[in-house]
C-alpha cells in the first residue's frame, strides 16, 4: 500500500472543565507529492452548549456553520468508526498544527461516548516551524503567509480549511528547505505524540495539579499541632516547580508542621527556599532585598528527626 499523509483539525463547541466537545473534524489526505487524495469536513452535533465567543465576529474565532446547522447533524458516535479507520489506516502518517490539543479532543470524545480509543501518533508542524525560527510564535495562517503558502479562499476555524492550511504550510516548509515530507518527519521524530503518550502525560498533569492545589491550600495557614518550632516565620519557594511536585509538597508540609507559614511569594520579611544548585547571583539578590534563604537540603537537615 502506498504511503499517505493525513492533515487534520478539530473545532469544539466548548472546552469547559478542560474537556473539548467536538463539533467538526476536518481532514485532507495527500501523497508524497502533496497531491490531494481525499478531503472532508465532518460536522457533528456536540450535544452541549457553544461557548459564546465562537459566534462573536469581534473575537476572530467564528465557527464556519450556524448553531442550528451543528445541531442538525449526528453526534460523534455516528462518525467514530469512519474517523478511526482514517486515522489508523496502514502506511498513513498524521500531522496537525498545535496537534496536542487535537489529540486530546479525540481522546476526550472517545471517553465521553464510551467508545474504543483511536490509536495513532501525530506530528506537529507548529513545533517544527517554531524551532526553525528560533522559537517564534505565530498563528497557522500567519505561518502560511510567512512561508508564502497560498491560502486564499480558505477560512480560519473551518476544520477542513485549517487542515488544508496545515498541509500547505508543511508543503511550503519542505520546499523552502529542499526536502520531502518523509525526510521532514524523519528529522522530527522527537515531536511525534501518540495517544498513549498523551494519556500518560495527562495523568501526570492531573496529579501535579492536585499537588499544587494541596500546596496552595497551605498558603498563609499556621498548624495548630506542631512537631517543632524549627521553621518559625514565613517561607516561600524561590524557584518554579517543574520536576518533582511530590517533593515540593513534602517541603511545604514540613514548613507547616514545624512552625512556619508557607506563602505563595515573599516580598520583604521571610525565608526563600532555594534549590541546592541555586546560582550565587540569586543568593546575592536575596541578600540585597534583606531576605533570608535556605536550600532544600539545609531545610531537610534542619527538621530531620533522629
Amino acid at each position: 500500500m502506498n504511503k499517505s499523509y493525513l492533515f487534520f483539525d478539530i473545532e469544539c463547541a466548548n472546552c469547559f472543565d478542560g474537556v473539548g466537545k467536538m463539533c467538526s473534524f476536518g481532514y485532507v489526505i495527500v501523497d508524497e507529492e502533496f497531491n490531494i487524495l481525499d478531503e472532508d469536513d465532518v460536522v457533528m452535533n456536540p450535544e452541549t452548549e457553544f461557548d459564546w465567543y465562537l459566534f462573536d465576529p469581534k473575537k476572530g474565532c467564528m465557527l464556519a456553520y450556524s448553531k442550528d446547522y451543528f445541531r442538525m447533524q449526528h453526534n460523534f458516535e455516528s462518525f467514530h468508526g469512519g474517523i478511526k479507520k482514517l486515522m489508523e489506516a496502514p502506511e498513513r502518517k498524521i500531522m496537525g498544527f498545535s496537534s496536542s490539543n487535537d489529540v486530546g479532543f479525540l481522546v476526550s470524545a472517545c471517553e465521553r461516548y464510551n467508545l474504543p480509543s483511536i490509536n495513532y501518533a501525530c506530528y506537529d508542524i507548529c513545533s517544527v516551524v517554531e524551532q526553525a525560527n528560533g522559537g517564534a510564535h505565530k498563528k497557522l495562517d500567519e505561518w502560511c503567509v510567512f512561508y508564502g503558502a497560498d491560502i486564499s479562499g480558505l477560512r480560519k476555524h473551518k476544520s477542513s480549511d485549517d487542515a488544508k492550511m496545515t498541509m500547505l504550510l508543511t508543503k511550503a516548509f519542505c520546499e523552502k528547505n529542499g526536502f520531502g515530507i518523509e525526510e521532514l518527519l524523519e528529522k522530527n521524530k522527537a515531536i511525534k505524540l501518540s495517544v498513549e503518550k498523551y494519556i500518560e502525560q495527562r495523568e501526570i498533569n492531573r496529579h501535579n495539579k492536585e499537588i499544587m492545589k494541596k500546596i496552595s491550600d497551605l498558603y498563609g495557614k499556621k498548624a495548630r499541632a506542631l512537631l517543632s518550632h524549627k521553621l518559625s516565620g514565613n517561607y516561600a519557594f524561590g524557584y518554579k516547580i517543574k520536576g518533582d511536585y511530590d517533593e515540593a509538597l513534602k517541603i511545604a508540609q514540613l514548613v507547616f508542621k514545624h512552625g512556619g507559614i508557607f506563602m505563595k511569594s515573599i516580598k520583604n520579611n521571610g525565608t526563600v527556599i532555594l534549590p541546592d544548585n541555586a546560582e550565587n547571583s540569586l543568593r546575592e539578590d536575596l541578600k540585597k532585598r534583606n531576605l533570608k534563604y535556605i536550600t532544600v537540603s539545609e531545610l531537610l537537615e534542619l527538621v530531620r528527626l533522629e
